[in-house]
C-alpha cells in the first residue's frame, strides 16, 4: 500500500455559514485553537479508483473492513464514501487517536487481509493522505461533512452536483467533489482543493456558493463541520 502523505495541517471549524462569513484571520485563530488540543490525532483520506465491474465488491470489502476497524482500539472515524459524480472513485475517511493507534490497526488481521485486496483492485496506485500537526503553506483542503434528513438526500444530492460543476471552473480550484457515505447514505461530504485562501475566499463569493450552500445548511440534521487542512 503506497502512502503519498501530504504532510497538511488539520484544523477543525464548525458551520459552514459562520466560516464562510468570518474574516480569515478570525477562521485561523479559532481553527488553530482546535488544532492544538487534537494535534495528535491523525486524519487519514484513502482514495482509491476501481475499475466498473468491481465497484459492486470493492464497496461490499470496503465496508467489512470499516465494520472490523471500527472496533479497533483508538479509532475515532471511519467510513467509505463514493464519489456521486464518478461512481469508480471510493474514499476510506478515517481518525485515530495517535499515531500508536494506527500502527496497531496496520497490523489488523483485517486490515493485513483487506487492504492488499483493495490495493489489487485500484487502478493505479491508492493515494493516502495524512493529516496531522499544524504546518504553515497556501494549498488549501477542506472536507465539508453534513448530514441530511433522509427525506432530502436526493435533492440535496442534485444540489451538490450543481454546486461541484460550477465550483470545479472557479480559479484556483484543484479538486471538487460530493461524496455519500455507503454505510450511511444520509451522510455526504464535499471534498475540495484551492490553490491558496485567495481563491477560496473568491469561490466563497460566488453565486453558485451563496445561493446552493444555505439550500444544503438547510436541509442538513445539525451543523455542518468544515475540516480544514493546509499544506
Amino acid at each position: 500500500m503506497n502512502k503519498a502523505f501530504f504532510g497538511m495541517a488539520m484544523m477543525t471549524a464548525f458551520g459552514l455559514a459562520s466560516c464562510a462569513n468570518k474574516p480569515a484571520q478570525q477562521q485561523e485563530e479559532a481553527a488553530s485553537e482546535t488544532a492544538a488540543a487534537s494535534n495528535n490525532e491523525i486524519r487519514i483520506n484513502c482514495l482509491y479508483k476501481v475499475a466498473p465491474e468491481n465497484v459492486a465488491n470493492i464497496v461490499t470489502l470496503s465496508k467489512e473492513l470499516v465494520a472490523a476497524s471500527r472496533n479497533d482500539g483508538g479509532n475515532i472515524d471511519y467510513d467509505i464514501y463514493q464519489s456521486q459524480t464518478d461512481p469508480t472513485q471510493l474514499m476510506i475517511f478515517e481518525t485515530w487517536k495517535d499515531q500508536a493507534s494506527l500502527d496497531v490497526h496496520s497490523a489488523a488481521a483485517h486490515f493485513t487481509r483487506i487492504v492488499p485486496q483493495l490495493a489489487n483492485a485500484a487502478v493505479g496506485e491508492m493515494a493516502i493522505q495524512s493529516f496531522t500537526q499544524t504546518s504553515e503553506g497556501s494549498q488549501i483542503r477542506i472536507n465539508c461533512m453534513l448530514k441530511i434528513d433522509a427525506a432530502n438526500v436526493t435533492k440535496a444530492l442534485g444540489l451538490a452536483k450543481e454546486l461541484v460543476e460550477a465550483s470545479r471552473k472557479d480559479d484556483g480550484n484543484i479538486d471538487y467533489d460530493i461524496y455519500q457515505s455507503q454505510t450511511d447514505p444520509t451522510q455526504m461530504m464535499i471534498f475540495e482543493t484551492w490553490k491558496d485562501q485567495p481563491s477560496l475566499d473568491t469561490h466563497s463569493a460566488a453565486e453558485h456558493f451563496t445561493r446552493i450552500v444555505p439550500q444544503l445548511q438547510e436541509m442538513a440534521v445539525g451543523e455542518m463541520a468544515i475540516q480544514v487542512f493546509k499544506k
